[in-house]
């Protein structure tokens, strides 16, 4: 049997050592991840398309693709499931966003749920923040900065 892998579009969005993420909770087991905002690549759409709507849709912002990371592909559970998936990595360059320039961090939208970002560090060396996904983004991290 074949395994789906489900395509992905995630905005990386740094400030200085900080790059931004948005607070997930899985409903099935209440586990906390952080995880880049951006979202499912739809039919027709390529992965940079995907990331500039899903960055409109849930932080109503628009973006410059600066730089093209790749993708990883990473499995994950969310919601009693294994989740296969390849996320494609975008670096995103919002600096005309007023409430980025000011420091904030703006609530993600994903329909009717409001999800809190944070500016989590690159280097989580002392292990205390919650798990990334996908797991291998923080590596990929380290390496391009």
């Amino acid at each position: 049997m074949a395994v789906e892998i489900r395509q992905a579009a995630l905005g990386i969005i740094c400030r200085e050592k900080y790059f931004l993420v948005a607070e997930i909770e899985d409903p099935a087991t209440g586990i906390v991840l952080h995880r880049p905002p951006g979202g499912g690549v739809e039919d027709g759409e390529s992965p940079e398309e995907a990331v500039r709507r899903e960055l409109q849709e849930e932080l109503g912002m628009s973006i410059t693709i600066a730089r093209k990371f790749g993708y990883i592909d990473h499995m994950w559970h969310w919601n009693g499931r294994e989740v296969h998936e390849r996320a494609w990595l975008f670096l995103a360059n919002c600096a005309d966003d007023p409430r980025l320039q000011r420091g904030e961090t703006p609530d993600l939208f994903e329909g009717a749920h409001r999800r809190r970002t944070l500016w989590r560090p690159i280097d989580d060396a002392n292990g205390q923040l919650p798990p990334l996904c996908p797991s291998a983004l923080s590596e990929a991290l380290k390496v391009s900065s």
